[in-house]
């Protein structure tokens, strides 16, 4: 029985990861209604207002989730999202087709969709070196003073 928001959270994770380990894509807001269906017992007076929360609450929490696998200037990787053998590349990344955001095992993803996940990763390395070299400019600027 789910009794807390983090019940909730890692219970989307669990999903989000069976189903990338599985082979299976999987698109944002399907996976949204898949869970208020799961849990859609909800009865009384005031049904409405829960139900109406609750859309928007699991409708964040597949983001936030499915988000953990957008790449991010990091030096340490999520090692529960990274494909065994390698460092960094991870079992799946957002991807959009057709206007629709989906969670992509990378072994089908398109060399092109792989290839603008590398160009962006290589953007990202760019300006996160340009931010350090400024914050250090900035400080050697202060002290010169």
């Amino acid at each position: 029985m789910m009794r807390s928001t983090a019940d909730v959270n890692r219970e989307i994770r669990r999903i989000v990861g069976a189903r990338v380990e599985a082979g299976m894509i999987v698109r944002v807001e399907w996976l949204t209604h898949e869970i208020l269906a799961l849990k859609s017992n909800i009865e009384g007076e005031d049904a409405a207002f829960y139900v109406a929360c609750g859309v928007k609450f699991i409708r964040d929490a597949v983001r936030d989730c499915v988000g953990a696998y957008k790449p991010k200037p990091t030096a340490e990787p999520d090692v529960q999202i990274v494909m065994e053998g390698f460092d960094y590349m991870q079992r799946a990344y957002t991807v959009s087709r057709e206007s629709e955001v989906l969670l992509v095992p990378v072994d089908q993803m398109t060399d092109t969709e792989i290839e603008a996940r590398a160009v962006e990763l290589e953007a990202m390395a760019r300006g996160c070196i340009t931010h350090a070299r400024e914050l250090r400019n900035y400080a050697a600027m202060r002290q010169a003073a």
